[in-house]
């Protein structure tokens, strides 16, 4: 009787324990992403002061982004992404009726280019069942999304450049703030930490039997904001070159360079009793990121097979 009990317990709970390790088949993941983003920091931005958070958000300042990544399971509720991201960031005085902001003139676009990696926690799951209502079966209906949240850290080079006249010029070398100059600020290197965090939405496209023979996709949406450790993604940041102001910056590196140190000409030749504020280097630069992804997972392998 004994015996007979513990084969009924092991037949009762074996599609369970089935169930609770089916992650392990399939942990590997590619997704391909496009997807669009929007910069945070000194330039355009609403019409308020500028800030780094979501509500400085300006869409005419929306650009473009691309993806590549790849995600493993961790564990039953846990996965781990590393990406592979481009993304063209800018913004312009232009686009705010913000008087401080708007009486500079200044301009840029940058590339960015991010590698990054993220902990996914899945906080709400897509549930199994039947997913069609049929007269006479009876069973849940699939919960159609899965909503997850995540963060990370990683890496990101940019490259600011700003318009003149229809042409557009790298600002780093054009040491815009007076870099190099008695009492300028240093050189930025265009390399920065970055720290993703956000939440996640995907749902599943394929399943079942086929899918362990020739594998499964998803879509996903991740929405994120990017926190960076820089304030120079847009090549603003301190004050405005006192000592000589732009004509000091024109003798040393050149027109263009006097040119995007202050295209209003109002700080043109500096020598005021305390220098006056070009950015606010209190607040780094973030962007925000919007990424639909097409996701797959490669059939398992199957082992054991006979040989013939």
């Amino acid at each position: 009787m004994q015996r007979i009990i513990i084969l009924m317990l092991i037949v009762l709970l074996l599609p369970e324990i089935s169930q609770a390790q089916k992650w392990k088949r399939q942990r590997v993941e590619y997704s391909l992403g496009f997807g669009a983003t929007n910069f945070l920091g000194d330039l355009g931005g609403r019409d308020q002061v500028g800030s780094n958070f979501v509500q400085d958000f300006e869409l005419k300042a929306t650009r473009y982004a691309a993806s590549l990544g790849y995600r493993y399971q961790l564990g039953k509720d846990w996965y781990l992404k590393g990406n592979l991201i481009y993304a063209k960031v800018s913004g312009a005085d232009n686009l705010t009726e913000q008087p401080a902001r708007a009486r500079r003139q200044l301009n840029f676009k940058s590339n960015i280019v991010e590698l990054s990696a993220q902990l996914e926690y899945m906080l709400i799951k897509q549930k199994t069942g039947h997913l069609y209502r049929l007269r006479g079966v009876r069973g849940k209906s699939w919960f159609r999304f899965e909503v997850y949240l995540l963060a990370g850290i990683g890496a990101i080079w940019y490259d600011p450049q700003g318009d003149k006249d229809g042409e557009w010029h790298r600002l780093a070398p054009l040491n815009t703030e007076g870099q190099g100059l008695p009492d300028g600020p240093s050189d930025y290197s265009g390399f920065t930490a970055v720290v993703p965090y956000g939440i996640g939405i995907r749902r599943n496209l394929s399943g079942g039997a086929r899918s362990r023979h020739f594998g499964s996709w998803s879509i996903s949406l991740e929405l994120t904001m990017r926190k960076t450790f820089s304030d120079y993604i847009d090549d603003v940041s301190t004050v405005y070159y006192n000592d000589g102001g732009s004509a000091s910056i024109t003798e040393a590196y050149g027109e263009n360079a006097g040119y995007f140190h202050d295209p209003s000409g109002h700080y043109a030749n500096g020598g005021y009793g305390e220098a006056q504020q070009r950015g606010d280097d209190s607040d780094k630069d973030a962007y925000m990121l919007g990424i639909i992804s097409i996701n797959y997972k490669p059939a398992r392998k199957r082992r054991n097979l006979p040989k013939f």
